[in-house]
């Protein structure tokens, strides 16, 4: 609804549900950098320990319980009142960069390609067979299907299976 997000407080529940603490990193996002939810989100997590970043679109001071702050400095909307184009697009970039940046240092990524992927339906079958053999080319697209049933349709577990076996 309209009116929570500008309950300061609206937030705990949601960070309950997660059960957030000191190992996890909260990001909150506000183009204005001044919704009360998203500030005292920051807060609360901080509360627990969590490492907390606020990426906004306006230039402004750190905020409580906020350890991070990123500013996009993407000036004037051409549509003032709407965050919907400069600051919106912007932050879609912003959060891309940073998921793909995780990613990639979780291991989640091998030779630009995503792997942490379960072949659920048979458009991500086949893509994880794809995957597969371009990762490793001397795979036969049969043995590559092996691969992955063996690992239960999991793409990062067939990956993680071969590179083991080929690197003893």
């Amino acid at each position: 609804s309209e009116g929570a997000e500008d309950d300061p407080r609206g937030a705990d529940a949601d960070l309950d549900r997660l059960e957030v603490a000191a190992t996890d990193v909260v990001i909150g996002i506000a183009a204005g950098g001044t919704t009360p939810w998203v500030l005292g989100g920051l807060v609360e997590a901080k509360r627990r320990g969590a490492t907390t970043a606020l990426i906004s679109c306006a230039r402004r001071n750190t905020t409580e319980g906020c350890d991070h702050l990123v500013v996009l400095a993407t000036g004037p909307e051409p549509l003032v009142g709407s965050t919907r184009m400069a600051a919106g697009t912007a932050t879609k970039i912003a959060l891309n960069a940073l998921t793909t940046t995780i990613f990639t240092r979780l291991g989640r990524v091998r030779g630009g390609r995503m792997i942490d992927l379960r072949a659920t339906n048979e458009k991500l079958h086949d893509r994880c067979l794809r995957i597969l053999l371009e990762l490793f080319p001397d795979l036969e697209r049969r043995e590559a299907d092996r691969r992955l049933q063996a690992a239960g349709d999991s793409l990062r577990v067939a990956v993680e299976s071969i590179e083991t076996e080929r690197a003893e």
